[in-house]
């Protein structure tokens, strides 16, 4: 299952608001000898006062650049991302993460390196341990080895949006003693952020909201063929933007670097032989501490159906994640520019 990231948008929203524009009159030129910034207006004593419009024109710019700056120049939004590690933004990205519930455990490895501004290659492998009802002892090993290439091919910093493909493919070098696959799988995703700093005014407090989401597809490379669908939507509230851009000094020092989450998650497979074909719906709420460099990540998976409760109805989930080239900066290198 796919689930938490971070990541700072390279440019802060600007506003998209653009002040109404009235249709301005021509000056008549046979009316006066004057330039249409410049105007006389006749004095109570008969003199003349010279109003330079100009003036005017240039006071209302500066204030309207002044706002523009200032939106410009808002603190950047970090996005949470899924309980693996991986999201829209390509990123020198190490996380640990896990799961815990009544029949099993595991840990997982997620590592991203750029080798590009937009892109970036991952690797994913985990480890788990099952235990059944009734045995003293029960099975263990590690999972399938995955590897991804992440693309973005969108990104509109204004509005805090980035849209990535992401292909995927899935070596068979874990243990079939804990279910993973014997075939190599390939596919690949669709991967998408947003953040609504853009929204005007009068919605300003829902500027810290930010959306992630995904959508999946595997298949066996070899083998009777096994079609994995899967989709994720996060919807989550920065008490940091809310602080910085939207209501500063509003949260207390302790809370500002946290984001309450939502997680919903879908995965199914379309023609499975030994799988279950139901679909398998997750909801998990969680907090998210995270700056520019570290993340933890703590939440509860509940499951919504019958076929995503047969490990559990509850599961808890954790991540730590850190974004390795912002304590050595030697390893944010590129091999392309």
């Amino acid at each position: 299952m796919r689930m938490a990231n971070r990541q700072d948008v390279a440019n802060s929203p600007t506003s998209t608001q653009i002040g109404h524009r009235g249709i301005a009159r021509k000056p008549n030129l046979t009316e006066r000898t004057h330039p249409w910034w410049y105007a006389p207006r006749q004095t109570t004593t008969g003199g003349v006062n010279c109003q330079f419009r100009l003036a005017a024109i240039v006071c209302a710019t500066s204030i309207l650049m002044c706002a523009a700056s200032a939106r410009a120049d808002s603190t950047p939004r970090s996005f949470v991302g899924n309980f693996i590690g991986n999201d829209a933004t390509v990123e020198n990205y190490l996380t640990v993460s896990g799961s815990y519930d009544r029949s099993q455990n595991s840990e997982s490895l997620y590592l991203e390196k750029t080798i590009s501004p937009k892109s970036s290659f991952s690797l994913f492998v985990g480890y788990q341990r099952l235990e059944q009802e009734g045995e003293q002892t029960g099975a263990s090993g590690f999972s399938n080895l995955g590897l991804a290439y992440k693309r973005v091919l969108i990104t509109l910093p204004r509005h805090e949006f980035v849209f990535t493909i992401s292909p995927t493919l899935e070596l068979p070098v874990g243990s079939s003693s804990v279910g993973s696959e014997s075939h190599p799988r390939a596919g690949g995703d669709l991967l998408f952020q947003k953040g609504f700093g853009d929204l005007p005014d009068s919605l300003s407090p829902l500027r810290p909201v930010g959306i992630e989401g995904d959508a999946g597809w595997e298949s066996k490379v070899t083998g009777a063929r096994d079609d994995l669908v899967s989709a994720d939507l996060e919807i989550e509230y920065s008490l940091n933007y809310l602080d910085a851009n939207v209501v500063p000094g509003s949260v207390p020092h302790a809370l500002r670097d946290l984001t309450p989450h939502l997680d919903f998650d879908y995965a199914q497979y379309l023609s499975a032989h030994r799988n279950s074909s139901q679909p398998d719906f997750e909801l998990t709420p969680g907090i998210a501490w995270l700056n520019s460099i570290f993340e933890v990540n703590l939440g509860v998976q509940v499951a919504l159906n019958r076929a995503s409760s047969g490990s559990g109805a509850v599961a808890f989930v954790w991540l730590l994640g850190v974004s390795y080239d912002q304590l050595v900066p030697d390893l944010g290198w590129n091999l392309f520019d």
